[in-house]
């Protein structure tokens, strides 16, 4: 049985039941003449934007301490004993903190 995406010939894909879902268009080149951005004078540069919550937020990474593998090791035992208490309302407003240091809206 041939694979259905390397041999690709715009045919309608079956749902096992006789029936056809869609059919596929064949691929285009993207540099073709007929429709690529850059007129046929070679591939089109891709580009990436990224916001500036994505700056903050990358730099925020970037400034973020060492891990603390005692504390790591601490927690880990106090989880596995069942002595770890999570404060909800303490996550709660360091998630809101992260969100207004990242330029959100939240209150």
């Amino acid at each position: 049985m041939p694979n259905r995406i390397n041999q690709l010939d715009g045919s309608a894909v079956s749902t096992g039941n006789g029936g056809a879902v869609e059919s596929i268009p064949p691929a285009r080149p993207v540099d073709s003449a007929a429709g690529g951005a850059s007129g046929g004078a070679g591939p089109a540069a891709d580009s990436v934007h990224i916001t500036a919550s994505g700056r903050a937020l990358a730099q925020a990474v970037q400034e973020a301490p060492e891990v603390d593998a005692a504390r790591v090791s601490t927690l880990q035992q106090s989880i596995g004993s069942g002595n770890y208490s999570v404060d909800a309302e303490r996550i709660a407003a360091r998630m809101l903190q992260l969100e207004q240091d990242l330029g959100g809206n939240a209150q």
